[in-house]
């Protein structure tokens, strides 16, 4: 008897990564084969877990990676090899997605299967561009269509069956028929000054419609060149497009930056932990509208280091963190290399860059002593400065290429010891054609630290976008050392602070 694992066909949504369902995240996260479309939000393939292998089986107007049935035999095959095999599909998988098909082929052959619904673009897309599928008075209904055949061609579709101007009318994957959509509703009766729109890439950041009527949308569409996926509507629901267009209201809608984006090491209490899912930075600003061009620079990696000075530690001492990965390689080097626990540090004093390395320091049971108000090196020296008293040892866990702003301003009357606990390996990234016109079509580039601004430049150099914005004086300083101008700096060196700042320069 062959054994089978389980295949899951999983709506990915229409585009916008927070419209995966819980139950949707949750599979992914333990999925040990993905075999995924082209029209969902490939930021979901960040939360598989490691090892897990990922298959692109696309399909575009024209060109298909795989063929349907080809894609059929690989979730077959597929199943065979792994425990939890996860097919992920753009919208629903049951809306015009051929999950039926997939879902009979492999029923057929004994595979065990499961279906999560997802949430269709036919509804979702239209919410996005202000037009509620269904509103009183305007449309008591919906229907939705396919615009596409098995062949790449124009459905077969009866105009005739869609002249009720109470209801409206939905069509998929139907852009480069468009003119020809408009024309057969004309035919079959409806009048010319019918209210017609079409949606580009919604739900998504870089989402774009053209409004119109079924006499002006083809002409409008092809000005505007709009891509695939779109989709088309008709009705008079699309009067309310304006109006109710919450979506693209958001302050950074239309707005494309780029981030080098620093993976850092994931420590707790309860240990190493998989650093899977998209940057804290990066999630705020996708919030606000904005779509986010990312690149790794580097990877925070833990140093064994001396942690001898814990014999002699006593209440006249200082413990100081510049950073939360300073506080999280310290605590992996005291538990995982040394063995120890935090009875080893006594009484000592704790200081923090900030709140957020504070907050870090409480998940490990220690209470900060001494917090900077603008979180930055400067700053926290200079409130030591006033607070330790003359003959202080300070003990500074801190990164292999560490900030001078911390100890360039430490009284001399400490005994300042700097001890390496991590340092950031830089990622070797193969630069592409299409990666630095992407770069420079951006409105601007947002650098959080000096490291990632220094790979960025030196991996970019001229095609990095005229605006930069930077986290604080020690990135900044970083950056017009390289050539660069900054064209504006956080006042506060925060994720808030960067969002601060880069709002009130492009409003």
């Amino acid at each position: 008897m062959n054994y089978f694992g389980k295949v899951v066909l999983l709506g990915a949504g229409p585009g916008e990564i927070g419209l995966l369902t819980l139950k949707g995240l949750e599979l992914i996260k333990k999925a040990d084969c993905i075999i995924y479309d082209r029209l969902l939000n490939k930021d979901l393939l960040a939360f598989s877990p490691e090892g897990c292998e990922k298959i692109f089986v696309g399909k575009e107007n024209h060109f298909h990676t795989m063929t349907q049935d080809k894609i059929n035999e690989l979730l077959f095959e597929k199943a065979k090899e792994h425990q939890l095999v996860v097919r992920l599909k753009g919208g629903d998988p049951y809306v015009f997605g051929r999950g039926g098909e997939e879902a009979l082929y492999l029923k057929e052959r004994g595979v065990k299967v499961e279906v999560v619904p997802g949430i269709s673009s036919s509804i979702a897309a239209l919410s996005a561009a202000g037009i509620p599928i269904t509103h009183r008075g305007l449309s008591k209904g919906f229907q939705v269509v396919t615009a596409h055949s098995k062949k790449d061609q124009l459905a077969d579709i009866d105009y005739s069956q869609l002249t009720d101007e109470s209801v409206t009318y939905v069509f998929l994957m139907g852009l480069s028929h468009v003119g020809e959509i408009a024309e057969g509703l004309i035919a079959a009766g409806r009048k010319a000054d019918t209210k017609a729109a079409v949606v580009s890439s919604g739900t998504t950041n870089h989402q774009r419609k053209v409004i119109g009527t079924l006499s002006d949308i083809d002409a409008k569409v092809k000005e505007a060149k709009l891509q695939s996926p779109a989709i088309i509507v008709v009705g008079d629901v699309v009067s309310l497009s304006e109006e109710l267009n919450f979506f693209e209201e958001r302050p950074f809608f239309g707005k494309k930056f780029f981030l080098p984006i620093i993976k850092s090491f994931n420590y707790s209490l309860a240990g190493l932990e998989e650093n899977v899912g998209i940057n804290e930075l990066e999630k705020s600003l996708t919030s606000k509208g904005a779509e986010v061009v990312t690149v790794t620079a580097g990877t925070i990696a833990p140093i064994k280091c001396d942690l001898s000075f814990l014999a002699s530690l006593s209440e006249d001492n200082c413990i100081v963190f510049t950073s939360a990965n300073g506080v999280k390689s310290f605590f992996w080097n005291l538990y995982e290399v040394a063995g120890l626990d935090g009875r080893v540090l006594g009484k000592a004093k704790f200081a923090a860059i900030g709140q957020k390395t504070a907050e870090v320091l409480r998940g490990f049971g220690f209470k900060t002593d001494f917090i900077s108000e603008k979180q930055n090196g400067e700053d926290l020296a200079v409130l030591l400065n006033e607070k330790l008293g003359a003959g202080t040892s300070i003990y500074w866990l801190c990164q292999k290429c560490s900030s001078e702003y911390f100890e360039g301003n430490i009284s001399e009357q400490f005994n300042l010891k700097k001890i390496y606990c991590y340092e950031n390996v830089e990622s070797d990234i193969e630069v592409t054609d299409a990666f630095l016109a992407e770069v420079e079509d951006c409105d601007g580039a947002i650098f959080t630290s000096g490291s990632n601004a220094a790979f960025a430049i030196k991996l970019l150099g001229s095609h990095l976008p005229k605006a930069i914005y930077s986290i604080g004086p020690a990135c900044s300083k970083r950056i017009e050392n390289s050539g660069f101008a900054v064209t504006s700096e956080a006042m506060v060196s925060s994720y808030d602070g960067v969002i601060k700042c880069i709002n009130n320069s492009v409003v």
